[in-house]
C-alpha cells in the first residue's frame, strides 16, 4: 500500500462544511483527530467518522483521539464511561502492584473497546511522562507516577489493553514532559536537566517503544541535548531511532501550540527536516489547511510499512465487556 501524506488534520464542528469537503477531496492525509467540538452523541459521531473515512483520497484514513481519562477525555456524555486519570493506578501500584497492573489493563481495554465501537482507530495515550511536584500541572495526574519503573510497567499495561481492544496507542510526550515549568499549549518551555539524569528517569518508560509503532514528541527544548525544540531536533529524532530502536512513526504534538515559533509552513518544514514523519494539526481551520497543505510530505515508506504491519497484525481479544465494567465499578475505578 502506498504511503499517505504525513499529516493528521482536524475539522471545525459536528459535521463537515461544504468548504471542508471541497478542500478534503483533494487531500491524502494519514488521519483525522477528533475533539469535543466534533461530538454531541454517538449517532452524530459515527456519521461524522464515516464521512471523514470517505471524503479524502485516502480510503484507509485513520481516526485519532485524545481519550486518556481524567481531565483529557473528548467523548463525555452518558453514552461513554468516565474514566479516571492515570495516577489512580500509580497510587494503587504502591499498595498492590498486581492489582494495579490488572486494573490498568482492564481500564484501557474497556476504554479502547468504546473507541473501536464508534470507528476510532488510534488513541493518543498512554502518557509516559513522569510526575514532578515542581512541574506544571498540565501533566500532573495524567502521569502514572514520579517513579520511572512504575510509569514504564503501567504504560506497558495500558498499551497492551488498547492493542487487545483493536486500538493502537500513541506513547507521549518523548523525551518527557513532566519536568516542564510551562504548559506548551501556551508558551515555550526549556528543560535544563542533563542527559545522564534524563536517561535514568524520564527516558525509562519510553524503553517500551521498541515494540510500538507510534510516538509523539513534546514541544520542549532539552537544552543539554539540543538548543532546538524537540520537534525540530535531529538529535532527538535520531535518539529515538538509535537508542530506543524505534522503527515506527514519529508524530509531532499539535503544531498550533504556542511553544513553536514561526508560521505553520515554517513549522511543518522544520519538523519534517528534523525527522518527524507525521504532523499533527488540531485547529480545524480550513483556511489554514489550504495554505499549509502544499508543504506536507508523504510518510517515509520504511516507517509506514512497519506501522502498517503492526496495525494489520492487531489481534482483538474477546474479553467480556460487562464483566470488566462490573469489576472496575466494584474496585471503584469507574463510577456509573
Amino acid at each position: 500500500m502506498s504511503a499517505p501524506d504525513g499529516i493528521i488534520l482536524s475539522v471545525s464542528g459536528l459535521d463537515l462544511t461544504n468548504k471542508e469537503i471541497d478542500f478534503l477531496q483533494n487531500t491524502n492525509p494519514f488521519g483525522f483527530i477528533l475533539f469535543s467540538r466534533n461530538f454531541s452523541n454517538i449517532k452524530q459521531l459515527i456519521k461524522l467518522i464515516n464521512k471523514l473515512k470517505t471524503v479524502t483520497q485516502n480510503k484507509s484514513v485513520l481516526i485519532f483521539i485524545d481519550q486518556e481519562g481524567g481531565r483529557v477525555q473528548r467523548l463525555r456524555n452518558k453514552e461513554f464511561i468516565k474514566f479516571p486519570p492515570q495516577n489512580v493506578f500509580g497510587n494503587l501500584f504502591l499498595k498492590d502492584e498486581c492489582l494495579a497492573k490488572e486494573l490498568s489493563y482492564l481500564t484501557s481495554f474497556l476504554l479502547g473497546t468504546e473507541l473501536k465501537n464508534v470507528g476510532v482507530d488510534i488513541n493518543f495515550s498512554p502518557v509516559c511522562d513522569l510526575s514532578f511536584s515542581y512541574g506544571h500541572s498540565v501533566i500532573g495526574d495524567r502521569s502514572f507516577s514520579e517513579d520511572p519503573i512504575i510509569v514504564k510497567k503501567l504504560s506497558k499495561q495500558y498499551s497492551k489493553g488498547f492493542r487487545d481492544s483493536g486500538i493502537l496507542p500513541v506513547l507521549k510526550h518523548f523525551p518527557g514532559h513532566g519536568r516542564s515549568f510551562n504548559d506548551t499549549h501556551l508558551s515555550s518551555s526549556v528543560i535544563e536537566t542533563n542527559y545522564n539524569v534524563l536517561s535514568s528517569t524520564d527516558f525509562v518508560p519510553f524503553s517500551i517503544l521498541e515494540k510500538e509503532s507510534l510516538v509523539m514528541l513534546s514541544h520542549i527544548i532539552y537544552k543539554k541535548i539540543d538548543e532546538k525544540v524537540a520537534t525540530f531536533s535531529k538529535t532527538i529524532n535520531k535518539m529515538l531511532r538509535e537508542r530506543f530502536n524505534f522503527k515506527g512513526l514519529i508524530l509531532t504534538d499539535d503544531i498550533s501550540m504556542k511553544a513553536l515559533a514561526g508560521n505553520l509552513n515554517s513549522i511543518i518544514k522544520k519538523s519534517y527536516d528534523a525527522g518527524c514523519d507525521v504532523i499533527l494539526y488540531c485547529n480545524g481551520n480550513v483556511n489554514e489547511m489550504n495554505v499549509f497543505y502544499e508543504n506536507v510530505r508523504k510518510v517515509k515508506k520504511k516507517y509506514y510499512d512497519f506501522f502498517l504491519n503492526d496495525m494489520l497484525n492487531l489481534t482483538i481479544l474477546n474479553h467480556n465487556y460487562e464483566e470488566i465494567k462490573q469489576k472496575l465499578i466494584k474496585e471503584k475505578i469507574i463510577h456509573i
